[in-house]
């Protein structure tokens, strides 16, 4: 049985969310930032993991750079997108992402952006789509003995969601995986700087906490857990 297939049995009870899903009747969208970022694909080369999780998925671009990266290493690993795929504040503050939500009758279609775009890119045997919050996800996955070896957090850009997530998700990234953080931007880009809680948030929470390494390059940081002596 595939690493995709257990998750599958542990969350779904064995059924394929994305099972007769209709491939070809939405064009591939791949948009979205950072999501070819080299962080991604040096943390499946470095770790060689078994699950992958991300948590705020977007249109899944970031998904399928890890995704294409662990079929081409030939590695059986199974990565679950997180998302609620009803966007958060930003996408409503700014008209320019209206489209992308995609409404009908005042409710996002986001999620089915994001499944054309697996299914499109012929990733549905390694790619588990969540439609969780990142809070109850967590919980789902601690209760079904799910860890993930590599974690990319993509959701929340304030301090609050953000320290959340850390404080949810850490513990349970295995020891010695990698967390890559997005929206992690050192010095200022306009004004005050880009998404400043959320440097604040992983600054704060990784000088309280033992880490490996901590890098950061180009929006994205990369932190390694310590592994068990």
């Amino acid at each position: 049985m595939s690493t995709r297939e257990q998750i599958l049995g542990k969350l779904f009870f064995g059924r394929d969310p994305l099972k007769d899903f209709p491939q070809g009747r939405f064009v591939t969208d791949l948009q979205g930032w950072h999501s070819d970022h080299p962080y991604l694909t040096r943390a499946i080369g470095e770790v060689h993991p078994a699950i992958v999780v991300e948590v705020g998925v977007w249109k899944g671009a970031s998904v399928v750079t890890m995704a294409k990266e662990i079929r081409r290493l030939g590695l059986d690993a199974g990565v679950i997108a997180i998302d609620t795929w009803l966007g958060s504040s930003e996408h409503y503050l700014w008209e320019k992402f209206i489209p992308d939500l995609d409404f009908e009758f005042g409710y996002p279609r986001l999620y089915h952006k994001f499944a054309a775009n697996i299914c499109n890119e012929g990733l549905m045997d390694i790619v588990v789509p969540l439609p969780l919050d990142s809070i109850n996800a967590f919980q789902l996955l601690k209760e079904k003995g799910i860890r993930p070896d590599v974690l990319h957090i993509d959701a929340g850009h304030d301090y609050l969601s953000v320290m959340a997530d850390l404080k949810a998700w850490w513990p349970q990234l295995r020891d010695g995986g990698v967390l890559i953080g997005d929206d992690y931007f050192k010095k200022p880009i306009i004004g005050a700087g880009k998404w400043p809680e959320v440097r604040q948030a992983f600054d704060e929470f990784f000088a309280a906490t033992p880490h490996t390494k901590f890098e950061s390059g180009d929006g994205k940081c990369y932190v390694g857990k310590p592994a068990r002596a």
